[in-house]
């Protein structure tokens, strides 16, 4: 009774709450099993219960996963799991923020269990614990960690943490800025030893904390130990180690799909970021900058080669969309370039799309089939499980082996896992020959091409592609065919500047360096021939101009951006410039045979 008295007086502290953690009551429930995982990104997709709607996710900073009764990774929950995903709205209004995922497993063996549960501890430690932090006073932060409380009590037991203790004695943590995706750089390096303060107990009414509360004095205080950041922190006894290869927000690996892009490099709208800026538009004679197009994923459904356009169904809502190509877009099939007219119908691709003069995004800057997309982030699926009765497959997102600081040769971990539908329309593909489904093994590495992504549909897979062989050799089949056209129609280009009787001209290339490498030879000194060509690539008319190529020009103007093949000749023709040689003005380029 006295303690209830001094209660209500305010005269006994009660234990803090973690107030920007999202509060418990405010979610909405939905049963759902998992089809997709994306580990690095904390996203994914699962399958509502009755509907069979698909719901794509993104974990909250503060989400738990429980699986087996203890609390889990994304990675460490297998494909076709039921959970029960508690979602909150996202920024629109949508239901795709998960807060919290639990799977029943109330029967679940207890081994099995202890097993997640030591697994769990390990990956914790490799990547420091999570936290959030909630002020900034000075050189101290106040920090709150984020998890399931009754799993870190567990956790600190096994490891002989004891805060009271690591407080009494002001005892050094690791610190390491993280990002939303609790993804941190390079904590051996980054890291910034900080003293334990003090600590206080936090009620768990509210979802991902931990219970525990430090306040922190880091020796030197980073751009990110700022209040409403994220970081990461180490026992004084664990070896900090680098993040696992592919998952630091730092980019190790060139052009993977880990890789952070900093929204302040970009003077525009972006899909990921700048929402109050306006997006970049086309303008004439110009190559438009990277990321600057709006991505989206449909299924191409109409094309008229001769006018470069076509319609695309959008994934999900199945709405058609008409496009047209600049004339620097570029399509790439089987991470080759490719025409518009190789494209087949029916199949899925991703299309970076340009505003036009209504603001509809109908310019259609790059065409890629998925094929081309999963090379571009220089990943491939590890086929792990064979539900062939189901129409399904189960297979591992994953990085090709690579050399470590050491020069070892290691295999990254998965970046992910996928659902593949398949059925007797899929076609399987080893080296020059055509197998069947039941052909397949755990342990394919695939490649594939799908249709389109429907409310409750992932899309069918159209082709599968085994073995890195197999997907190369597509690739080289592709690249020959196309290129062999290209000598004989000649290669695209525009005119970048003409001054006197010199002519620059840029080449296009939806392949970025394609062109170059098949035109390695120095073009100093070739006579090659002209012609000019509209917006479509279409010939204005049948006279060819005879030039002689210079040198070739660098390329630091034409970086960094879409369409450009960054390849640049300086030509003469014979006598005077040509009529319609203009800056602006497209032609193709006809080198000798």
């Amino acid at each position: 009774m006295r303690r209830f008295l001094l209660l209500v007086l305010g005269l006994v502290p009660l234990p803090a709450s973690a107030g920007d953690f999202p509060l418990k009551g405010t979610e909405q429930r939905v049963g759902g099993e998992l089809v997709e995982a994306e580990f690095i990104h904390r996203t994914g997709v699962f399958r509502t219960d009755g509907t069979g709607e698909l719901v794509s996710f993104t974990m909250s900073p503060f989400a738990v996963l429980s699986y087996l009764n203890t609390e889990a990774d994304l990675r460490e929950v297998p494909l076709g799991t039921h959970l029960i995903w508690a979602l909150l709205p996202d920024g629109k209004g949508k239901l795709t923020q998960v807060i919290m995922a639990e799977a029943d497993h109330g029967d679940a063996d207890s081994s099995a269990t202890e097993a997640l549960r030591k697994h769990h501890a390990t990956l914790l430690k490799d990547r420091g614990l999570p936290a959030f932090i909630d002020k900034v006073e000075g050189k101290k932060l106040t920090i709150t960690l984020i998890g399931d409380a009754a799993s870190h009590a567990a956790f600190c037991k096994d490891e002989g943490l004891d805060w009271t203790q690591v407080t009494k004695e002001h005892r050094t943590i690791g610190t390491a800025v993280a990002n939303e995706e609790l993804r941190s750089y390079n904590p051996p390096v980054d890291q910034k030893q900080s003293a334990v303060q003090e600590y206080r107990a936090m009620l768990t009414d509210r979802f991902g904390c931990a219970g525990v509360q430090l306040v922190i004095e880091p020796n030197l205080l980073l751009e990110g130990f700022r209040k409403g950041h994220f970081i990461r922190i180490f026992k004084d006894s664990w070896p900090v180690k680098d993040m696992p290869f592919g998952e630091s927000i730092y980019p190790e690996i060139f052009n993977a799909e880990t890789v952070e892009t900093d929204p302040f490099h970009y003077p525009f709208r972006t899909d990921f970021a700048n929402e109050h800026l306006p997006w970049y538009r086309l303008k004439p004679g110009e190559f438009p900058p990277l990321y600057s197009a709006h991505e989206v994923g449909g299924e191409l459904v109409n094309r008229d080669v001769l006018k470069r356009s076509g319609q695309f169904k959008l994934d999900r809502t199945g709405e058609l969309v008409n496009f047209t190509m600049p004339p620097f877009g570029g399509v790439q099939r089987y991470f080759a370039e490719a025409e518009l007219g190789d494209l087949a119908l029916g199949e899925r691709y991703h299309f970076s799309m340009h505003q036009d003069a209504q603001g509809a995004f109908t310019h259609a800057t790059l065409i890629l089939d998925e094929f081309s997309h999963l090379l571009t982030y220089r990943t491939s699926y590890r086929l792990d499980e064979i539900k062939l009765d189901a129409g399904k497959l189960y297979a591992a997102k994953q990085l090709p082996t690579m050399k470590d600081e050491r020069d070892a040769i290691i295999q990254p971990p998965d970046l992910g896992r996928m659902e593949l539908l398949v059925d007797d329309h899929t076609r399987v593909w080893k080296g020059d020959q055509q197998l069947k489904l039941t052909d397949l093994g755990t342990g394919d590495q695939l490649l594939f091409n799908r249709t389109a992504r429907t409310p409750t549909s992932q899309g069918r897979c159209t082709d599968l592609w085994v073995g890195r062989e197999t997907h190369q050799r597509a690739t080289d089949q592709q690249h020959t065919t196309h290129y062999a056209q290209r000598h004989t129609q000649g290669h695209p280009a525009w005119i970048e500047l003409v001054e006197g009787n010199q002519v620059t001209v840029t080449f296009f290339d939806a392949k970025r360096r394609e062109f170059a490498e098949a035109t390695r030879e120095d073009p100093k000194g070739k006579t090659i021939q002209t012609f000019l060509i509209n917006d479509q690539l279409q010939s204005l008319d049948e006279t060819k101009h005879t030039m002689k190529v210079l040198t070739r020009l660098p390329e630091a103007t034409v970086a960094g951006v879409y369409g450009s093949s960054r390849v640049r000749w300086l030509l003469m023709p014979e006598g005077d410039v040509p009529p319609g040689y203009h800056q602006g003005q497209c032609l193709r380029v006809i080198e000798p045979k």
